[in-house]
């Protein structure tokens, strides 16, 4: 059983780590342990990502010149293509440990092969049809006894039968869906026109007013469940440029000031999801979804088999505390690995916001630069590098997933990671302290954008 960060590391340092994720962001603890070689990815690394953590990048971004937030399993296979066009790159031509964010895709082999990689895969997955869109995720959860808000599975949309059983303001979502996509807040008719005349089946639930929370969690190969450390999710921040449920960021701060009979609620609640998990077969990382309502409890309103958009930042607030970080467990776990030691639980200074871009397709003209900032006189000054929290003094805050210079951004995507020790958003996650309002201020006025007065080909 490993336990120790550095046994860790040892065992996955034995074979050069590649991994696969939306943006290189969401593998940095395994970045920063020097568990990975190569990372494909849609959006590009940040500067000085490369040679700070020894590591090879090939992303789409930088093939396409383009930020286009719909790319997802697509923009690896085009990574691969690209690769292929150019003859792959040497670290590619040798034998990798699979070390992903997200599982792979069973098409993606051959192209790796034709590249000369040879991967050490993780152990097949459990099939999990329970979880596999949230329609049957409900059915499962409440046959769990778990506590969800009332919802229904329907073929149309029909406002006022809705209304009628849901009041006023209800949340219609698509089967499938991360992130937020999918995901649409409706208080009048005219917002189901805007979701689109699409065939169902819809999962229509009650809107439940209250802070959303999310519980990490492990499954290790012997069966034992392990609940982490809670955070705020950042789901409904005005001024950020996020449509309703889209994510945004968290905040591991934020639950001291929550009740605490809910957290307790919440933790419980996640352990048995985890016991029925593991009774499936499933191994490694899984998050909760709550929203607490306001009487002291918590309703789960959806599981996440994988690794989450925090998982990262849970990851430096371990390695700050020299503890197992949690996305090195999974990693390991799910190449049969049993990892022990109880994570924490206590809240912890760590926060990220999300910042989007508004509006049509633009060129970006100028941006501000990576690294750690300080804001003075109110503007953002730049006073070293930085890749996360790390790096965050208690008055800094880090700036990342920035585009470069030239790069064309499609609406919705994301300009810019905003990381600090300090809250950005009131405990609940719903606006914008005035110390946040003022960064975001003056990230935007980093930025130059020019409009393209053309469409951009994809």
């Amino acid at each position: 059983m490993i336990t120790s960060c550095d046994e860790a590391i040892d065992r996955l340092r034995a074979i050069p780590g590649l991994s696969i994720c939306p943006r290189p962001l969401l593998v940095l603890p395994l970045l920063r342990t020097g568990c990975l070689s190569t990372v494909l990815s849609v959006e590009s690394p940040d500067a000085g990502w490369a040679d700070e953590f020894d590591a090879e990048f090939h992303a789409l971004e930088a093939a396409t010149g383009l930020r286009d937030h719909t790319a997802t399993g697509a923009g690896v296979d085009q990574v691969l293509r690209e690769l292929a066009r150019t003859g792959g790159r040497p670290r590619l031509r040798r034998e990798l440990a699979l070390l992903s964010y997200q599982a792979l895709q069973p098409h993606w082999r051959t192209p790796l092969a034709e590249l000369g990689a040879r991967l050490v895969e993780p152990a097949p997955s459990a099939p999990l049809s329970a979880l596999r869109d949230k329609t049957a995720q409900r059915a499962w959860l409440r046959s769990l006894g778990v506590r969800t808000p009332p919802d229904a599975v329907v073929d149309a949309l029909d406002h006022r039968q809705l209304r009628r059983r849901f009041g006023d303001t209800y949340v219609v979502q698509t089967p499938r869906g991360s992130g937020g996509k999918g995901t649409h807040l409706v208080t009048q008719e005219a917002d189901l026109l805007r979701i689109g005349a699409g065939a169902g089946p819809w999962l229509v639930s009650e809107y439940v007013d209250g802070a959303p929370v999310n519980v990490h969690a492990l499954v290790s190969a012997d069966g034992t469940v392990r609940v982490m450390r809670p955070s705020v999710q950042l789901t409904r921040v005005e001024g950020v440029g996020a449509a309703f449920g889209a994510y945004s960021g968290c905040d591991f701060a934020a639950p001291a000031l929550l009740p605490a009979r809910a957290l307790t609620r919440a933790a419980e609640q996640t352990r048995r999801v985890g016991a029925a998990l593991a009774g499936l077969g499933y191994r490694g990382l899984f998050g909760t979804d709550f929203v607490l309502d306001g009487t002291d409890d918590a309703l789960l309103l959806e599981v996440n088999s994988r690794m989450q958009g925090s998982t990262w930042l849970l990851g430096e607030l371990e390695l700050a505390q020299h503890a197992l970080p949690s996305a090195l467990r999974h990693v390991l776990e799910r190449h049969g690995c049993t990892t022990g030691g109880e994570p924490s639980q206590d809240p912890s200074d760590g926060c990220q916001l999300v910042v989007r871009h508004t509006g049509g397709p633009v060129r970006v003209a100028a941006a501000p630069t990576g690294g750690l900032h300080r804001l003075k006189d109110g503007a953002l000054r730049r006073c070293g590098d930085g890749f996360g929290l790390l790096e965050c003094g208690p008055d800094d805050c880090v700036l990342l997933q920035l585009p470069s210079p030239g790069l064309v951004l499609q609406p919705g995507v994301a300009i810019a990671r905003i990381v600090a020790r300090y809250s950005l958003t009131a405990p609940d996650g719903t606006g914008l302290t005035p110390h946040g309002q003022r960064l975001v201020e003056a990230l935007h006025a980093g930025f130059t954008l020019e409009p393209l007065t053309a469409a951009v080909p994809c």
